[in-house]
């Protein structure tokens, strides 16, 4: 459920400044599952509420307190939602088992990365259970799911903030991705900063070119933007600011770096492969996102890199509400309503003409809106 208030499209003449339209539907289409769905099922006697921190083939990692169980879910799950019934962030209630899982990690190994304490020293077994309850998500990211079915996909759940993380090279960053993610994190309430990494790549006479290809987030959305370089370390100081006291997404394409810069923030321990090989026969942990504690108020999430991202069940009619820039020019179009596409008397056109809205912002919009149309 949204945590901010909704402003309706007819209220646009009222409150243009910083407008956002909001929405998420809660209600999903129960798609093919092994796992029968209950909601208000009383919890067994006792049960352990946790946060999930990764998962590990068909298995998951829950930390409960200072101890991490290793569950599975549960045939019979009592949860508000349906879909991608658990995901990283998730606060779940657990029933822990009589029987440990029986295999060590190797000596030195760590269960979870980042953290140096005692609840991550694994001895002759790990402690087991089952998830049974799911509770309601407060905030989330999630994408359409890659293939045919139309499914969503929530990536992460629970944070405060969404590091949309893109570099200068390798890949080169696209502005029109980082519009796609920055919808999906209005759906989802997620506060959105926006991390270039590899600028020390950029030649010296094309910085102040990146600087002003930002502005329009930066000045024109007030979404922060950080320029660092995980190779030398530049900016990464400000960048840690910027997380203290929240949790933190990163997500982006592959081969910007995610991992890298986490890697600098945490003192580069961020692999769980140990438990990937016990469980999930040796794959890369990068296969799914792992939450990862920064201090005692701060933590971040590494995601896998992603291909694409198609944001789930955008209304073609709500579009324009994501890009609230136009906010104030749409009472002034000459037709309502106004797709700002091709009708005279436009005033959103108007404005990217007269250079008050960004030229490539306007061409997301009409990319995505064509998509949308089909």
């Amino acid at each position: 459920m949204s945590r901010r208030e909704r402003i309706s499209p007819s209220e646009a003449e009222d409150n243009t400044s910083g407008f956002r339209h909001r929405t998420r539907d809660v209600s999903r289409d129960l798609l093919r599952t092994r796992t029968l769905i209950k909601s208000d099922k009383p919890l067994p006697e006792g049960a352990l509420q946790g946060s999930v921190i990764t998962s590990v083939g068909t298995h998951w990692i829950i930390a409960v307190v200072d101890t991490w169980y290793i569950c599975v879910v549960s045939g019979t799950l009592d949860a508000p939602h349906t879909g991608t019934l658990v995901a990283v962030g998730d606060v779940v209630w657990i029933v822990p088992a009589e029987q440990p899982f029986r295999e060590s990690l190797s000596p030195g190994m760590r269960l979870i990365p980042g953290d140096n304490d005692s609840r991550n020293e694994q001895n002759d077994t790990d402690p087991t259970g089952t998830i049974v309850r799911v509770e309601e998500r407060v905030t989330l990211l999630s994408r359409k799911a890659a293939g045919r079915v139309q499914r969503e996909q929530v990536l992460v759940a629970n944070v405060d903030q969404l590091a949309v993380v893109v570099s200068f090279v390798e890949p080169s960053y696209h502005r029109r991705l980082i519009d796609r993610y920055l919808i999906a994190a209005d759906k989802g309430d997620l506060k959105p900063i926006i991390v270039l990494n590899k600028v020390e790549l950029i030649p010296r006479e094309f910085v102040h070119d990146i600087v002003d290809d930002f502005e329009p987030y930066s000045k024109g959305l007030g979404i922060d933007v950080h320029f660092v370089s995980a190779a030398t370390g530049g900016g990464l100081d400000t960048l840690r600011k910027a997380l203290a006291g929240r949790s933190t997404l990163f997500s982006g394409p592959s081969g910007v770096g995610k991992s890298t810069i986490l890697n600098c923030l945490t003192d580069g321990q961020l692999r769980v492969g140990e438990v990937s090989k016990k469980f999930d026969r040796g794959r890369h942990t990068t296969t799914a996102a792992v939450a990862i504690p920064l201090d005692e108020t701060s933590s971040v999430v590494d995601s896998p890199g992603l291909r694409e991202f198609s944001i789930w069940e955008l209304d073609i009619d709500e579009l324009q509400w994501y890009f609230e820039e136009f906010a104030s020019f749409i009472p002034q179009c000459h037709y309502t309503p106004c797709t700002h596409t091709h009708e005279p008397g436009c005033a959103v056109k108007g404005a990217v003409d007269k250079g008050l809205v960004d030229e490539q912002r306007y061409n997301s919009y009409v990319i995505l809106r064509s998509e949308l149309k089909g």
